[in-house]
C-alpha cells in the first residue's frame, strides 16, 4: 500500500510539469519558447519513463532471484567491464575519472546472478557520478579475505551524513546535488542495489571514506567462492 502511494507520488510530479508544458505549448507562437517548452515535455517523457522501468525491475526482483540459478562470477572481471562500457563517448554524464584498484589475493569469485551483480555496479557507479565534481575521481576497489569478497566505490562528493545513511537505500530517496537537474535520478536505484546484495546473502552500506578524504563510500560485501 505505501509503494503504490509512492509510486503515485513520483509519477504525479512529471506528469504535471508535462501537463503543463503540452498546455502552454498550444498558446506560445515564439519558436525559442516553443523549443523550450518541448525540451521540457521530452524530459519528463524520459523522466517517468526512467521511473515505470525502475519501478517494474524493483517489483520482480525478489521473485527473479529466487527462480535463478547462481554460477561462478569474478567480481574483478566484472567491474572491468562495467567500467570499459562506459568509456565510449556516446555515455552521457559528468568528466569524472573512474579507476579500478585490486586489494587481497586470489580471484574475487562469487556465486550469483551475472547480470544483477552488474546492475549492482552500474547503480553505484551512477549515484557515484551523480556527486562527484567535474574531473573528480572515482575508485572501484575489489578487496578478498576472509572468505569475503569486497565491492567499495568511493567518490570525491559530499559524503553522506550519518543520519542518512540507511534512508539512501530506501525507495524514492533521493538527495541530489544543488547543479543536478531534478528527475535525473528515479531514487530506486540504491534500493535495487541493496535489494539484489540481501539476494546474494551479502550486504551494502555507505560510510565515509576510511582514507579520511572527502566523499562517500558504498561497500558491496558478499561471500567468497569455494576456491579450487
Amino acid at each position: 500500500e505505501r509503494f503504490a502511494a509512492d509510486v503515485a507520488h513520483e509519477i504525479k510530479n512529471p506528469l504535471a510539469s508535462l501537463r503543463s508544458a503540452l498546455e502552454s505549448l498550444e498558446k506560445v507562437k515564439d519558436p525559442d519558447l516553443q523549443r523550450q517548452l518541448t525540451a521540457i515535455a521530452v524530459h519528463d517523457v524520459r523522466r517517468i519513463d526512467r521511473l515505470v522501468t525502475e519501478i517494474a525491475e524493483a517489483s520482480r526482483i525478489d521473485a527473479e532471484l529466487s527462480r535463478t540459478t547462481f554460477e561462478p562470477v569474478d567480481l574483478e572481471d566484472l567491474a572491468a567491464n562495467t567500467i570499459a562500457s562506459r568509456e565510449g563517448p556516446e555515455r552521457p554524464g559528468n568528466s569524472a575519472r573512474i579507476m579500478l584498484l585490486r586489494q587481497g589475493f586470489g580471484r574475487a569469485t562469487v556465486l550469483g546472478a551475472p547480470l544483477r551483480l552488474e546492475r549492482v555496479i552500474e547503480n553505484l557507479l551512477d549515484n557515484a557520478i551523480s556527486f562527484s565534481p567535474p574531473d573528480g575521481a572515482i575508485a572501484l576497489i575489489v578487496t578478498t579475505g576472509d572468505g569475503r569478497v569486497t565491492l567499495e566505490v568511493r567518490d570525491e562528493g559530499p559524503g553522506i551524513p550519518a543520519d542518512q545513511r540507511e534512508n539512501v537505500f530506501e525507495r524514492f530517496h533521493s538527495v541530489r546535488p544543488e547543479d543536478e537537474s531534478f528527475g535525473n535520478h528515479s531514487g530506486l536505484g540504491l534500493a535495487i542495489a541493496r535489494t539484489i546484495a540481501e539476494a546474494h546473502d551479502g550486504s551494502l552500506i555507505a560510510r565515509d571514506r576510511l582514507d579520511g578524504k572527502r566523499g562517500a563510500s558504498l561497500v558491496l560485501d558478499l561471500p567468497r567462492a569455494p576456491q579450487s
